[in-house]
């Protein structure tokens, strides 16, 4: 994968009519997230579809609230997600044969303050992605657990 094509899906749609794309934008805009940290801390291999990936062994907890909370609202509008678990991960390397994946020998901490639309245009030279727009997380700080005298 080139550099500029690696990212987190939350959702993948697929081909959208210029209408629901603007459903797409409202959802998106409703959403209230928080900003969250992620630790990519392991690399894997998914035969099937003959992906190597580098994702997180521990998903953080705003990362599937917002996942979650994007899935409702997408399935009250209409939308069908492909009904597999949420795997948070980056797509490293397509059309894979691997019989040994490499380690990561420390973790990418990786700062999530914004999700983004993106319009995903196959090409021969592969996958190129179109940034349709984009929407802020909230900075909240994380909740500490304070001991009582």
């Amino acid at each position: 994968m080139r550099r500029d094509t690696l990212h987190m899906t939350l959702a993948f749609i697929g081909a959208v009519s210029p209408g629901q794309l603007a459903v797409l934008r409202e959802i998106a805009g409703i959403l209230a997230g928080a900003a969250f940290d992620l630790q990519v801390d392991r690399v894997g291999y998914w035969p099937h579809k003959r992906i190597v990936w580098a994702g997180c062994s521990r998903v953080p907890s705003r990362q599937r609230r917002l996942f979650d909370a994007l899935a409702v609202q997408l399935a009250e509008a209409g939308f069908v997600l492909d009904g597999h678990p949420f795997v948070p991960h980056v797509t490293l390397v397509r059309n894979a044969h691997c019989n040994k994946l490499p380690e990561l020998t420390q973790p990418i901490h990786w700062s999530v303050r914004e999700f983004v639309l993106v319009e995903s245009l196959l090409q021969s030279s592969g996958a190129r992605y179109r940034l349709l727009d984009r929407w802020p997380l909230q900075s909240v700080p994380d909740k500490k657990i304070s001991k009582g005298c």
